[in-house]
């Protein structure tokens, strides 16, 4: 299969992660293994890795919580505040929008629960 062998896929796409289904919702998402790449592959190839105008780097989860020039970018446990979840859930970043509702949700329901560098 996809992960081979005795690996399986959890609900957030990682072979053999910690992720949980709860419902319709996918729980207990991973920084490491799911949100990073997120941003890796969205967002740090060619803006948000270090030199951008807002200050604001993806590279990394210190980057990130660093936020940019304007101070923070996500509120811990709020998925509803933050200027990272108002700009991709409008679209308005990564530029064109190319984040799939999936990964949008994925990215709020990790700082909803608490934004852990897990």
């Amino acid at each position: 299969g996809e992960c081979g062998g005795e690996a399986v896929l959890d609900c957030a796409g990682i072979c053999n992660g910690a992720a949980i289904l709860d419902g319709d919702n996918c729980t207990n998402i991973s920084y490491s293994a799911t949100i990073q790449p997120i941003f890796t592959n969205n967002c740090t190839s060619n803006c948000h890795s270090g030199s951008h105008s807002t200050g604001l780097n993806l590279s990394t989860y210190s980057d990130l919580m660093s936020g940019s020039n304007d101070g923070p970018v996500i509120v811990a446990s709020d998925s509803s505040s933050g200027l990272l979840l108002e700009y991709v859930k409008s679209t308005y970043m990564p530029p064109g929008g190319n984040l799939l509702p999936i990964q949008i949700n994925r990215i709020a329901i990790w700082v909803q629960e608490g934004a852990a560098e897990n």
